[in-house]
Formats: C-alpha cells, sequence, structure tokens
C-alpha cells in the first residue's frame, strides 16, 4: 500500500492544498471589508464583518474532521455557506473530501445541491442586497466551486484505486511466481529423494544379501559370528523399512524403487546423446572421475543434463561446453553455451531448470552461479567431495558396479 492511502483504496488528503484553498476563499471575501476599514468614507458594519468572518472560519474549523465525518462537516459547510460567502473555499474542500470517501454516491450529488441550495437562501436572506450581476456571479462561482470539488474528489478515488488495482495485480503476480518456484522445489526435492531412496535401498539390500549369506557360513566363523551375521542382516532389513516408511510421503505409492542413478561414468554417454540430437557439445575432464563419491557424482550429472537441456531449448544450434575438473578435494563445473540470436527459442518450458540445480548444489553445501556473461550463458558449480569432518566422502559407487 503507497503513502497517503487507507486500507480501502481511497488517498487521505495529505498536504498543505485544502487549507490553501479554504483561506484564500475566506479572505477573499473579506476584501471588502479591508477597503472599508482603509477607507472610512465607506460605511463599515462590524456585525455583518464578523457574520462573514467567523461563519467562514466556523466552516474552516469543520474541515479537522472532514476524514472522520465527511457527510457531516459538508453539510454543515451548506448551512454555513448561507449566512456567509466566504465559506466558498471550506465548501470546495468539504465537497472534494465527500466525493474522495464515497465516490459516484447519490449522497454527494445530494450534498453538492444542498450546498447551491443554501447558498441561494443566502442570497434572499442578504439585507445588503446586491445587483442581478453580482449575485449572478456568485452563484456561477459557488456551483464552480462545487462541481470542482466533485471531479478533483472522483478523479483522486479514481487514481488511488487504479494504483492499488495495480498493486494487487503485482502482489498477485509475485506471490504466484513465489508459488511456482516453491512447487518447482518440492518437485525436485521430491526427485532427489527417490534418487536417495533408489541408491540407498539398492546399496542396503546388497548388504542383507550379504549378511545373509554370511549368516549360513559354516567353515570359519563360530555360533557367536553366525549370530552377528543374523543381527546384520536384521538391522540392515529393518532400516530399508524404516527408510522406506520415512520417504514414502515424498514419492507417488505407486512408485518402486528403481535401478541406480547414473553418475558422470555416464556422462560420455549423455554427451553421446546430445550430438545424435544434432547439439554440438565439447566435453573436457581433469582428474579422475571415478572417485566422485556416488551422492555428488549423481547430483553433478543431473546438472550436466539440466545445463544441457536448457542450452539445447533456449539457445537451440549454439555449441556447448562442458568442463569437470576433480581435484583438492572438490569437483568443478563450468559448462557455456553462446547467447542464440538465430535460432528461435523453445518457450514451453516453465524456465525451473535453474531451480533444480540450485536445489542440488545447496544439498551438497556447495556453491553456484550461472548467469549471461559476454554474450554466453555459464553455469558454473563447486561440489565439495569431502564431508564436513574433513574426511572424504565414500566412493561408493565402484562398489555398487563390482557387487
Amino acid at each position: 500500500m503507497s503513502a497517503g492511502q487507507s486500507s480501502a483504496g481511497v488517498p487521505r488528503a495529505d498536504g498543505a492544498w485544502p487549507w490553501v484553498v479554504a483561506v484564500l476563499g475566506w479572505l477573499y471575501y473579506l476584501t471588502p471589508f479591508v477597503q472599508r476599514v482603509v477607507n472610512p468614507d465607506i460605511g463599515f458594519e462590524p456585525w455583518l464583518f464578523l457574520q462573514v468572518a467567523g461563519f467562514g472560519a466556523l466552516a474552516i474549523v469543520a474541515l479537522t474532521r472532514r476524514e472522520a465525518n465527511p457527510v457531516g462537516v459538508a453539510c454543515a459547510c451548506a448551512v454555513l455557506w448561507a449566512g456567509s460567502p466566504a465559506v466558498l473555499g471550506a465548501a470546495a474542500v468539504a465537497q472534494e473530501s465527500l466525493a474522495r470517501q464515497r465516490g459516484p454516491d447519490r449522497t454527494v450529488f445530494a450534498v453538492g445541491s444542498a450546498m447551491l441550495g443554501f447558498k441561494a437562501l443566502g442570497f434572499l436572506g442578504s439585507p445588503s442586497g446586491g445587483s442581478a450581476t453580482a449575485i449572478q456571479f456568485e452563484f456561477i462561482l459557488a456551483a464552480a466551486a462545487v462541481m470542482a470539488g466533485t471531479l478533483v474528489g472522483l478523479l483522486r478515488r479514481s487514481g488511488a484505486q487504479a494504483v492499488e488495482a495495480r498493486e494487487r495485480a503485482e502482489r498477485s503476480r509475485r506471490e504466484a511466481e513465489l508459488a511456482r518456484v516453491a512447487e518447482a522445489r518440492l518437485a525436485e526435492r521430491e526427485l532427489i529423494a527417490r534418487e536417495m531412496h533408489d541408491a540407498i535401498a539398492h546399496r542396503l539390500s546388497l548388504v542383507a544379501m550379504h549378511a545373509g549369506a554370511l549368516a549360513y557360513r559354516t567353515r570359519i566363523p563360530p555360533e557367536e559370528t553366525r549370530e552377528a551375521a543374523r543381527l546384520i542382516q536384521t538391522n540392515a532389513q529393518a532400516s530399508l523399512d524404516e527408510l522406506r516408511a520415512m520417504l514414502t510421503t515424498l514419492r507417488s505409492p505407486d512408485a518402486s524403487p528403481e535401478a541406480p542413478q547414473p553418475t558422470l561414468d555416464q556422462v560420455g554417454v549423455l554427451t553421446a546423446e546430445a550430438a545424435d540430437a544434432d547439439q554440438r557439445v565439447a566435453l573436457s575432464v581433469s582428474g579422475d572421475l571415478s572417485l566422485v563419491p556416488a551422492r555428488v557424482s549423481r547430483h553433478a550429472f543431473r546438472i550436466v543434463q539440466e545445463s544441457l537441456t536448457n542450452a539445447r531449448k533456449h539457445a537451440p544450434g549454439a555449441p556447448v561446453t562442458v568442463a569437470l575438473a576433480h581435484a583438492d578435494g572438490v569437483l568443478r563445473m563450468r559448462i557455456v553455451n553462446p547467447l542464440s540470436t538465430l535460432a528461435q527459442a523453445d518457450a514451453s518450458g516453465a524456465r525451473l531448470g535453474l531451480v533444480g540445480i540450485d536445489e542440488r548444489v545447496a544439498l551438497l553445501d556447495g556453491r553456484v552461479t550461472h548467469g549471461v556473461r559476454d554474450k554466453a550463458f555459464v553455469v558454473e558449480a563447486t561440489l565439495p567431495i569431502t564431508a564436513r569432518t574433513g574426511h572424504p566422502l565414500p566412493a561408493d559407487h565402484t562398489k555398487e558396479r563390482t557387487a
């Protein structure tokens, strides 16, 4: 909500201009009395001066309540206007406040008509009288003041409502965008949870199988070893069941454990498939990727896969450079594709692939940057392959392949 607006979208009467209008209208009708004071030859009527000045001053004081009671203040100004032409400015301000707060309501036009009616009664009851031309001019001036106040109030109300409508639309757009990103994050976390479940389930099933075989080996271990092997089998199976129960809510009920997810060992296959789809990919590898732990390797593969997909959709035909470097306890990734200016980009996607990359890097406690640099889109990620304790993460994906 912008400053100067109420919760209903109605602008408040901020600023000094209403008081300037009211006081100027009051002073305008006190000018003849000043002339009478300066020129003693002109008769001065003190009681008439007090009436004109006093009623005008009362109307100005009443304006302090126009925000709380716009109808009452406008009606009070209408009555005071019958006894003093100096209420002109205050009446215009009161009418503006009423129109601004009530809008194109019958009350607004009724009060405006009442103001002009009381002004006409003031002409009839004036003891000093006046020429027809002067009365006609005064009435036209009064009508112009009422109409101007009404139009200004309605315009300010309409402008404030338009601003509020734009702000509501902008808030709705931001909320929809946040909801879309949150939904994408949730979907990506669900996918990550499924991958974790499938990989851990595969490894634990192997542990359970080998522990079960150990329980029936009689040549080397004594009975105590056999009992320990049974405990290993029981605990491994219980851990697998507990893990399934814990992650059931994060995956579809019909989904069954899948084969281990692809790792960087298959990144060459990934680039070859991209080449088959007429996407030019240059892959460079530094260091031994087989030593990258399976958990890091799986996410790194998905980051490369998502980056290639984004490049194919948003920069079709542009070559892509993929650089992977494993050294000093980290895996560094850099995927670069120049911006496409000739080919038509695919705008059908939700443009949320980068959200998934952010989620995967955050899960590994790594760092990632992505954006346009030197007319190219660059994705850079640094993934630690060392646990928080300083010990290397187990490279268990090699065991999975040889088991």
